[in-house]
């Protein structure tokens, strides 16, 4: 059993100090030491940002990027067949449908986590649902859109501190571990179960209802949606089951 680590990169406004708050949570944590391989899916909207990006690597061959992708560059979002979408901006699903195809070339008894630079594009948290949530967790709802942002930062990153924990869980019983914006532990077992054509079709039958009616190519500011929730998906799907409108979407998910 090994430990790989997949990190999306959109290289835009505050990245570096976001990239270097989760390297830095990774050490912090001794997961970056135990893990095999941190790979890194980087999109930028300016090239000149890369030597600063290379820069920020470790020097020891652990940490790799697997690809960079320019913003207005169409991107492959599945390589077997190869399937391009005509509009780049897909955020970190991308990154997620890389780590299947890794996964499907590895041990089933791998262990996965996906983590991404959340907060870079200044999201407005503080008018989405989710943030009722946070403020379950603890952020003072009279702060500002910034302060949610960083609270949000903060406590994704318990993904990293708590690793052992839902290591362990997927070493037993459990399939994957969901915490909210798409930061999750998963196996390698149910990544290799992943199939891109019936993913899209179940998606159309078995998504929460607002997110059924998204098409590859034709629906671009949505497609990102389709990978909202992956693992939970992912495990719906493969057993048949309808999810629920949120607040499903914003709740921890264990199975």
């Amino acid at each position: 059993m090994s430990i790989s680590i997949f990190y999306h990169l959109f290289l835009v406004n505050e990245w570096r100090r976001v990239f270097e708050f989760h390297l830095e949570r990774l050490r912090r944590s001794g997961l970056y030491d135990a893990c095999e391989q941190v790979h890194v899916g980087a999109v930028y909207d300016d090239e000149r940002v890369l030597p600063e990006l290379d820069s920020l690597l470790p020097g020891d061959g652990k940490t790799t990027l697997r690809f960079a992708r320019a913003l207005e560059t169409p991107p492959t979002i599945w390589s077997d067949p190869e399937v391009r979408l005509a509009d780049g901006r897909v955020a970190e699903c991308e990154t997620i449908l890389s780590m299947t195809e890794y996964a499907r070339q590895r041990d089933s008894g791998d262990i996965y986590l996906f983590l991404h630079s959340k907060g870079v594009t200044r999201p407005p948290t503080k008018r989405r649902r989710h943030l009722s949530h946070f403020v379950s967790r603890g952020f003072d709802p009279s702060g500002s859109n910034d302060a949610a942002n960083e609270f949000v930062l903060e406590d994704t990153a318990t993904v990293v501190s708590n690793w052992r924990e839902y290591v362990e869980a997927l070493k037993t019983t459990s399939s994957f571990w969901y915490y909210i914006c798409n930061f999750f532990w998963v196996s390698g077992d149910l990544l290799r179960q992943f199939d891109f054509d019936e993913y899209l079709r179940l998606h159309r039958e078995l998504a929460p209802p607002q997110q059924r009616p998204h098409h590859l190519g034709s629906d671009w500011k949505k497609v990102r949606h389709l990978f909202s929730l992956f693992p939970v998906k992912l495990h719906a799907f493969r057993n048949g089951l309808e999810l629920d409108a949120p607040p499903y979407t914003y709740i921890d998910v264990r199975m």
